[in-house]
């Protein structure tokens, strides 16, 4: 690609630097073409001399917390500057470049050179004849707060390399609405989202293919390429055509329960309407006087009484009235199916909405897909990554499922999978059926015996004449983990012993709610609804503060027990679930705890006399279980001299207790 009329201007002083195999921006013999190496592996069209070039701009004032010469690389497409990213990472800028394929070395002295931003910005405005986006990527000493600017990233598996087709994707989480092309895997691995050599690409992507690029294009998502230097540009393998097989979707979740209702739902004229509740959201069925055909596709008897449901009741304040889609007679469908199930699955859109609605049972599947065009096949990993919302550019698309009335075998297989979090087996289900018929010949309310039913199934783990609770707090818990919407795949769905104790205790605590709810279905809930942080950040939490793994000599259990146990207990409790806990919330926090326990009056004032030993040890200071050195670091904490926490108070031991007039030297945060 040649772009030497965009920055004619800029090449001549330039080209003395021709001696170093390139000039920024500048197509001249005295550039290298593209490695063979890479040229077999990747597309030249982004990893080329030609496709990216290194600016400067001068901040004088730090704006916008970056350093005073802002390193900058410009990504062009068809000639033209097509997405710019400031560095914003001090004078630790390489690793970024690199990230773009330049030498970490790179002397910025030899980069086009502005003398503010705005200059710069209204050159590459010039260029491009118009607006261009730009973003700042930043560098944090920890991956995971870097790895955050990516939102996801996406590979093609039918993407066609004769069309120069990009077979790489990512998102950028403060740019929902624009889908990038990969030029390199430096991009990826400089941003913390894959290892350095790019070897996890496959496990930390998700599969899409052209179908899933037509919808974003439908969606007006707009499409650039972040393209890469030749000289260290380092090409992406190539993507996994073949897509493994995925576990069938469960056909028996969200049942449904039919109810009228007095409500002014938007769209909908009506003044009482049929309202249809499955998995605990409410659907507003939008016919008219003709909705005897939707009431038979959900398995309802038409000429049956239906139930008005009050406003206030708690089934309907619930069931999030009107922000579901509605179940329209008269209404438009796009339906994808999975590509990598078997059955597939079919999720439909209703009315071009934001979400997708899987019916769980044929006959309202088919009575929704009649008359829609035909299926779109798409990864089944893709699904959730359909409909963006720039306005929450780290959710994902909703996803609801719509079950159908009836007590039989698919209903009955839900109670057993709410109590055990598994499949029965036909000798379970027969029995689970026949516990349910004769509750249900007793109370005649069919809600109340299958509450019964759970709970005696409940009953028969407490007895351990089945499934340990053990096995079931795992499967409640690791599956709540890898199904969390706000937390990606949590611990990798691992379960700790501490969170299989906190809700054994939970489940004694409140057993008549658990056993009537369902044993696993009530842990569950309580998972998905959570947002802890990683037991790898909450164990960084306490490095950070207490220097739990600084030193290899044992100063007290660290992190203790009884504090991640603490710690579970606010993570999982159900008024707790919207704060949002990240490692540096929970630093906080354990700052301020550790600040208490600077008064020997406190009752923990061992931390101060552990977090000091750890100090100790680590130095090779003669200060290990010194009371006047915890005496000495408790005053710096408690009056303020220094924050509380290891890396300051390890200073402090390693300059003897002389830290300089004010102590600043040893105020550190990292």
């Amino acid at each position: 690609m040649d772009v030497v009329k965009i920055v004619q201007q800029r090449c001549v002083a330039a080209l003395a630097a021709a001696s170093l195999g390139w000039v920024s921006g500048c197509a001249t013999e005295a550039q290298s073409l593209v490695d063979e190496s890479i040229t077999g592996t990747a597309a030249p069209a982004i990893i080329g001399a030609n496709v990216t070039e290194v600016l400067v701009y001068d901040n004088p004032d730090l704006a916008d917390d970056l350093p005073r010469e802002v390193p900058v690389v410009v990504s062009f497409k068809d000639n033209k500057p097509n997405v710019v990213f400031q560095i914003g990472c001090g004078s630790n800028y390489g690793p970024l470049l690199e990230g773009f394929g330049y030498p970490r070395t790179l002397d910025l002295n030899q980069a086009a050179f502005y003398d503010s931003f705005d200059a710069m910005k209204a050159q590459i405005e010039r260029d491009a004849g118009g607006q261009v986006p730009i973003h700042t990527l930043r560098c944090d000493a920890d991956p995971n707060v870097t790895r955050q600017q990516i939102f996801q990233v996406y590979r093609r598996v039918d993407a066609d390399l004769g069309k120069g087709e990009a077979e790489y994707y990512l998102r950028l989480r403060d740019d929902p609405g624009t889908i990038y092309s990969v030029g390199c895997s430096n991009v990826l691995s400089a941003l913390s989202w894959t290892k350095a050599d790019g070897s996890n690409l496959e496990q930390v992507s998700i599969p899409i293919n052209r179908a899933v690029l037509d919808v974003w294009k439908a969606q007006e998502i707009a499409a650039r390429e972040i393209n890469c230097h030749s000289s260290t540009g380092r090409a992406l393998p190539r993507a996994r055509r073949d897509l493994p097989q995925q576990p069938s979707e469960k056909s028996y979740t969200a049942e449904a329960e039919l109810y009228l209702v007095r409500y002014p739902f938007t769209g909908i004229r009506t003044r009482v309407t049929p309202y249809l509740i499955a998995g605990g959201k409410g659907y507003a069925i939008n016919c008219g006087s003709n909705a005897d055909m939707m009431k038979q596709a959900f398995g309802f008897d038409p000429a049956a009484t239906l139930e008005e449901l009050s406003t206030s009741d708690p089934r309907f304040t619930a069931s999030d009235p009107d922000r579901q889609p509605h179940l329209a007679c008269d209404r438009s469908v796009k339906i994808f199916q999975t590509a990598d199930q078997s059955p597939s699955a079919r999720y439909l859109q209703l009315d071009g909405g934001k979400s997708l609605v899987r019916f769980t049972c044929p006959r309202a599947a088919s009575f929704f897909a009649e008359g829609a065009p035909a299926a779109q096949s798409i990864p089944r990993a893709a699904v959730p990554y359909l409909f963006v919302d720039p306005n929450a550019p780290a959710s994902q698309s909703r996803m609801l499922e719509v079950g159908c009335w009836g007590p039989g075998r698919a209903r009955m297989a839900q109670l057993f999978f709410w109590v055990f979090g598994r499949e029965p087996s036909d000798g379970e289900l027969e029995s689970t059926t026949s516990l349910y018929e004769e509750l249900h010949s007793g109370t005649g309310d069919p809600r109340e015996a299958e509450a019964q039913t759970m709970a005696s199934l409940a009953f028969a783990v407490a007895a351990g004449l089945t499934d340990p609770l053990n096995d079931i707090l795992g499967r409640a818990v690791g599956n709540g983990k890898r199904s969390n919407p706000r937390r990606t795949n949590l611990d990798g769905g691992r379960v700790f012993g501490e969170e299989r104790t906190y809700f054994t205790n939970e489940i004694n605590e409140s057993a008549d709610q658990a056993f009537r709810y369902g044993l696993y279905r009530w842990v569950n809930d309580r998972v998905v609804n959570a947002t802890p942080p990683s037991r790898d950040e909450l164990n960084a939490s306490y490095d950070w503060a207490f220097g739990c793994g600084q030193t290899p000599v044992t100063v007290g259990a660290c992190p203790a027990p009884e504090g991640v146990a603490w710690w579970i207990s606010e993570f999982y409790e159900p008024a707790n679930k919207d704060k949002n806990y990240t490692r540096r919330s929970l630093e906080a926090e354990h700052a301020k705890y550790l600040k208490k326990c600077s008064d020997r009056a406190s009752g923990c004032f061992y931390e101060i006399e552990n977090v000091t030993s750890r100090a100790c040890h680590r130095s090779g200071r003669s200060c290990v279980g010194d009371a006047s050195w915890a005496d000495y670091i408790a005053a710096m904490i408690r009056d303020g001299w220094i924050p509380a926490n290891y890396a300051s108070v390890i200073c402090l031991v390693e300059t003897g207790g002389n830290p300089g007039a004010d102590a600043s030297g040893c105020r550190r945060e990292r």
